[in-house]
């Protein structure tokens, strides 16, 4: 068993993992994971805008590895805080999903300590995708969104600072059931709940995380001790038009018909927040016995299968 200093443990994917792993949990954030009956042996309370504190949290602590599922990922929120020159105060997403991690993998190197830190798809622009473990976030794209920058400015700030840390990117992340927000799956099955489906994109390209993979890619991280830049996802290709209508037939509801919309319309319209079209990620340095992936696909089945269709 194994010391964990956990950034997120109530986030979507960290509650998970939180939830199944076999090592000790540490938990450090703004609300207490033990409230929602997460296995955490203790909790401070930290202020991840506060990149001082975050760094000597690490560097006190007696963990011999930092997991960080810490994020500000509210897209459309974290684009109104994108700043409007170069001179601007950072903002909190900025600190959350750039500074911040970049302390933590600072405090680690020096510390001799392990580091895994969760980011996203988004910080690629969707032009050429699906997108390797070798690509480099799109840094100098228009196409990106603040979202995709900050967390692309993390993985950066990582990589600079800390070269034996490892990265574990997501897509679209979705599980059977969680308290906190519903996630990509369970917001289609609310909405069919509600009857207010709205259309879904067919022209967009994607590839779901099915959380406990990510569960399952930390752990054996956490063993290896395998520095890099690791995805995880679907191996196969699907768009959010396809996974609604797979999500709903498995519903056994063959009256509801799933509507199709335009990506490349919805991104023609002023204001909105850049998003990734031909986006998704291959994956290729967990496949095999390591850490098996799972299909959207089966992903769904599972899903419905644990309750998530309730």
């Amino acid at each position: 068993m194994t010391d964990l200093l956990v950034f997120g443990a109530d986030s979507l994917v960290g509650s998970h993992f939180v939830q199944t792993t076999r090592h000790r949990v540490l938990a450090m954030g703004r609300r207490d994971p033990r409230v929602d009956k997460l296995p955490a042996s203790g909790f401070d309370i930290l202020d991840l805008a506060n990149t001082d504190a975050v760094e000597e949290a690490v560097r006190r602590s007696n963990a011999e590895v930092v997991v960080n599922f810490a994020a500000a990922t509210d897209v459309d929120g974290v684009e109104r805080e994108r700043p409007a020159s170069a001179k601007a105060p950072p903002g909190p997403a900025f600190l959350v999903n750039a500074a911040a991690p970049e302390a933590m993998a600072r405090a680690a190197r020096e510390t001799g300590r392990f580091l895994v830190s969760l980011s996203t798809d988004f910080v690629f622009d969707g032009l050429h995708g699906p997108y390797s473990e070798d690509a480099k976030p799109s840094h100098l794209s228009p196409k990106i969104s603040w979202y995709g920058w900050t967390k692309g400015e993390g993985e950066l700030r990582i990589q600079g600072v800390n070269p034996t840390a490892a990265i574990v990117r997501v897509a679209y992340p979705y599980r059977s059931s969680y308290s906190g927000k519903l996630d990509f799956a369970r917001k289609i099955v609310d909405a069919h709940r509600r009857a207010a489906l709205p259309t879904y994109f067919s022209d967009q390209q994607i590839t779901p995380t099915w959380i406990p993979d990510v569960s399952r890619a930390i752990e054996y991280l956490i063993e290896a001790r395998e520095s890099g830049t690791f995805h995880v996802a679907s191996p196969a290709v699907t768009t959010p038009y396809e996974f609604a209508r797979e999500i709903l037939t498995h519903l056994d509801d063959s009256s509801t018909r799933v509507g199709k919309g335009s990506m490349a319309e919805f991104l023609q319209r002023p204001g909105v927040t850049p998003r990734p079209r031909k986006g998704g990620l291959t994956c290729q340095r967990l496949l095999g016995e390591r850490v098996p992936l799972t299909t959207w696909q089966d992903g769904i089945r599972l899903f419905i299968l644990e309750g998530g269709g309730r």
